[in-house]
């Protein structure tokens, strides 16, 4: 069994490499925030602060350990870092990351001001782009110390939104080192 979490700041890519990874991988694709949210209602869009993270992440372990039941690999879009209700950085728990059974973990960064214009378009919010900085620099942080502490492969792509964020991502998925 295992989990190809797909993180990055909110407005990078995630969900739409996703999709095209799981349709070329034939292995399925989930959003962390969509899991949670089939349970306990909250809706993510444009609003992306949670009333009560830790309970989010139990949630969000007990439905992939589900999952994992019946379909042995995932690929799963996450975060290692939200935004509190504030506007800052809040990082979420390390428990989490360590129930996940996460196998391998492809971190996607992108230019600051093109991810404040995708969340623009997207979610009609604006973000300043020393917050987006620092949620990003936060995200790779994060996400080094969680690969060391579960002994897993890291990969970080720098977001280019064509067709070769597809195939850099695919090689290093796919590339000899199968879950």
């Amino acid at each position: 069994m295992g989990i190809i979490f797909v993180a990055g700041t909110y407005g990078v890519g995630k969900s739409t490499l996703c999709a095209k990874l799981s349709k070329l991988m034939k292995i399925p694709d989930f959003s962390a925030g969509d899991i949670i949210s089939a349970v306990n209602g909250e809706n993510y869009g444009a609003n992306k602060v949670v009333a009560d993270k830790n309970a989010n992440q139990n949630i969000l372990a007990i439905q992939v350990k589900q999952l994992l039941k019946t379909t042995p690999n995932i690929i799963l879009a996450g975060h290692f870092c939200i935004f509190d209700s504030n506007g800052n950085v809040d990082y979420l728990p390390n428990s989490v990351f360590y129930d996940l059974e996460i196998k391998k973990i492809l971190l996607l960064e992108a230019p600051i001001s093109q991810i404040v214009k995708n969340l623009s378009r997207r979610d009609k919010k604006y973000y300043s782009e020393k917050q987006i900085q620092l949620l990003q620099k936060a995200e790779a942080q994060k996400a080094n110390e969680v690969a060391t502490n579960i002994n897993c492969k890291l990969y970080v792509h720098h977001m280019l939104f064509n067709e070769t964020d597809v195939s850099s991502c695919l090689s290093y998925l796919d590339g000899g080192n199968k879950l």
